[in-house]
């Protein structure tokens, strides 16, 4: 009762202030890192794209003290990545820009230990923006903190996680690369990240995201867990009835909570519009990445999905506090409400 109580008041506020306060595209779309900003603060530009033949992501996660730098491609069977994961600020190689609406993502260098690429892919838009915090139903963060312990010292914690903009949008890259003389022209379904604001890793205790995109559809499912939240759970789903958002999930916790990576994993999502639909993600070749001297680490890997019947390919990312006694606060996975 008294969780019913709490889910409910919370998700009134929640949906409040997400309604005095919607989501500015345009000046998310120009906020650039200020000279300024402590080494905690973030401005991180994501790609992912897929199709049956051919998976590629890259990240360029900008910081006043160091750049975060990713590039794998996945063709043929075979993973091709950049192996130095770190730059200092101004010479990741990995180039992002943002010219008259578009943004082009490019990189020339070396992959694995001698593999040759000279990269560059534009992003077109196919769907409208989704925030990560006003968009997704309020419920969500709702549940999340109605299964904490209420106080003042519970609220000023939360502050921690707040304040961090986080957007997705699914369209199309196209380009081309040259790997090792061979040249190969792509158009990819595609799902472009941005996020900026405070990001502490060492803060999280260990999160998954699932996204997976075709023509046909896309998905996302995102679970993280903090100090200050055991368990937030927050996702949607396109297809050709439209964008929904998810109300809840009924993925075993335990199964993320090992701090390994799961060969595959299995569950159900329930849709706003009260559809379940099936999803399946299998993991098919990944990359290691390692923050704040290893503090948090995390694994980006290629995944194959299947998703209310519809094959795609996307990315089960998966990532662990170096200290494993903090998954989920070390609660008791099978009380938590969700």
């Amino acid at each position: 009762m008294f969780f019913s109580l709490k889910k409910k008041l919370m998700g009134k506020a929640i949906a409040k202030r997400n309604q005095e306060h919607p989501f500015d595209f345009a000046y998310a779309e120009q906020y650039a890192l200020d000279a300024a900003a402590a080494p905690v603060v973030n401005n991180s530009y994501y790609f992912s794209a897929h199709d049956e033949h051919l998976s590629f992501f890259a990240r360029l996660g900008k910081r006043t003290s160091l750049e975060e730098t990713w590039f794998a491609l996945y063709m043929d069977g075979k993973l091709y990545s950049l192996k130095q994961e770190f730059f200092p600020v101004g010479q990741a190689p990995v180039k992002v820009e943002h010219k008259d609406g578009n943004w082009t993502v490019s990189y020339e260098g070396i992959l694995n230990e001698e593999d040759k690429i000279c990269f560059r892919g534009t992003f077109a838009a196919r769907q409208a923006p989704i925030d990560f915090t006003s968009h997704m139903p309020a419920e969500r963060m709702a549940t999340g903190m109605a299964n904490e312990k209420w106080s003042k010292a519970f609220f000023a914690e939360l502050q921690t996680i707040s304040g961090q903009c986080h957007y997705e949008q699914e369209g199309t890259l196209e380009g081309s690369f040259t790997l090792n003389g061979k040249t190969v022209a792509f158009s990819l379904p595609c799902v472009r990240d941005h996020s900026f604001g405070k990001r502490d890793w060492n803060y999280m205790n260990n999160h998954l995201w699932l996204m997976a995109v075709s023509a046909p559809v896309q998905f996302n499912y995102s679970l993280v867990s903090y100090p200050a939240l055991s368990v937030l759970e927050v996702g949607n789903y396109r297809d050709t009835a439209g964008q929904h958002y998810l109300l809840q999930a009924d993925l075993d916790l335990r199964q993320v909570a090992q701090g390994t990576v799961p060969g595959e994993l299995t569950f159900h999502a329930r849709l706003d519009n009260l559809r379940s639909i099936p999803v399946r993600a299998k993991v098919l070749a990944g990359v290691t990445y390692h923050f704040q001297e290893g503090q948090y680490i995390l694994h980006e890997n290629i995944a194959e999905f299947t998703i209310d019947g519809k094959t795609c390919r996307g990315i089960l990312e998966i990532g662990f506090n170096q200290d494993g006694k903090r998954y989920f606060n070390r609660r008791n996975l099978t009380e938590i409400r969700r």
